[in-house]
């Protein structure tokens, strides 16, 4: 098949492979802590120049055609693996990375069925591909519901298309050794050609594909930077307030509402400076996170005024939560500078029904919190129905 050229399709993957290589690397420097595009920049590098190599196949046996070359495409889905693994905060473990790898070339170079026949190379070239391609797509499917990113399932059927043409190459190749004529298939064959193309396009999309995958993370990673406190960690007010109107409509309103104001930190600041004031607010934030259950909403409202939500909980259940958080933080000691400190908290508790909006119900609470700052603060003041507390 004379428009099959698979020295010139393996060129294009060396082409291709030298510039994605470049790209990954230069993202890199702009963004040294993202330390998957050095790995990735890795993995293309050795995709071009096996592609190089490959590109020279003599028809027979030869160290770089046929050991080295095709060793160096497999490791580079190796590190596409290990950067996967990266991406996703694991360690890299390049001694596992390059097993399969290092296992081709000392057969290839080694043992002699691997040097007279085709099928042999072909076999174990398709089985070391798909496991590489498998541990891909099973690295990918880990963080699923850890991060959901659009265009990871896109990765993962790629990749996992990848490993199945592998697997149904050695089956082919398996097929083909029946035939008693395996060691003399030709290079030029429509077979090798397809196989050569789907390598390229491979190299093309995966390539393509993680630079979209960073470009989701980015873009989740800013909203949620907009999204969340950078000081507890907690989501800010706007988000907060948002989430509470959705999470009000889904439960219908019943739910109890806990506004918590940590007393005096006016006074830590000009005593212990704004660090000392901050890491109070954090300790506090992390004390109340721990005392609610798993299926609250907790945001950080205001400088020391922080805002729970915990739906289909009574009235009685708020109050008990309220005073159990005030115990909580009492009784933490805080080491600031050469003092050691106690700070308390003030709660305000409401408890909402269907016909009682998100705005109503902290507007109870914020009321019932002023009211337990009024009457010397460390309290917890529950709002209840017909009662209208002071703000004076």
């Amino acid at each position: 098949m004379s428009f099959v050229n698979v020295p010139t399709i393996m060129l294009c993957g060396f082409l291709v492979q030298a510039v994605f290589a470049w790209l990954f690397w230069r993202n890199w420097r702009t963004e040294p802590g993202r330390q998957e595009f050095l790995v990735w920049s890795a993995a293309a590098s050795t995709a071009s120049i096996g592609s190089l190599l490959m590109a020279f196949y003599p028809g027979a046996y030869s160290l770089g055609s046929v050991t080295i070359g095709p060793g160096l495409v497999l490791m580079s889905l190796a590190l596409a693996w290990q950067g996967s693994r990266r991406f996703d905060h694991r360690d890299v473990d390049l001694n596992l990375a390059s097993a399969g790898p290092l296992l081709w070339m000392a057969l290839t170079s080694i043992v002699p069925i691997f040097q007279t026949g085709i099928i042999a190379p072909l076999v174990l070239w398709g089985v070391l591909t798909g496991i590489y391609a498998g541990l891909v797509v099973q690295e990918l499917r880990t963080s699923v519901r850890e991060e959901h990113l659009p265009s990871r399932p896109m990765v993962m059927n790629w990749f996992g298309a990848h490993g199945a043409i592998a697997m149904l190459a050695v089956l082919m190749a398996l097929a083909w050794s029946l035939t008693g004529e395996g060691a003399s298939l030709p290079q030029q064959s429509l077979w090798f050609g397809l196989l050569a193309l789907e390598l390229l396009l491979h190299g093309i999309v995966t390539a393509v594909s993680l630079h979209i995958l960073v470009k989701e993370r980015l873009q989740l990673e800013h909203h949620w930077a907009a999204a969340t406190d950078t000081l507890t960690g907690l989501v800010n007010r706007g988000t907060f307030l948002d989430m509470l109107q959705t999470l009000s409509m889904k439960v219908r309103g019943e739910g109890a509402f806990l506004y918590v104001d940590v007393d005096h930190v006016k006074r830590i600041n000009d005593r212990f400076g704004h660090s000392g004031g901050d890491h109070v607010l954090k300790t506090c934030a992390d004390l109340i996170a721990r005392e609610l259950p798993q299926h609250a909403l907790l945001g950080r409202l205001a400088g020391a005024e922080f805002a729970a939500y915990i739906p289909f909980c009574d009235l009685e259940k708020a109050e008990a939560l309220g005073h159990v958080i005030c115990e909580s933080v009492a009784q933490q000691i805080f080491a600031l500078g050469d003092a050691l400190v106690s700070v308390t908290v003030s709660v305000g508790v409401a408890h909402g029904a269907v016909q009682v909006t998100p705005d109503e119900l902290l507007k109870r609470a914020d009321a019932a919190l002023h009211s337990a700052k009024v009457n010397g603060r460390n309290s917890v003041v529950v709002w209840h129905e017909g009662e209208r507390p002071s703000y004076a």
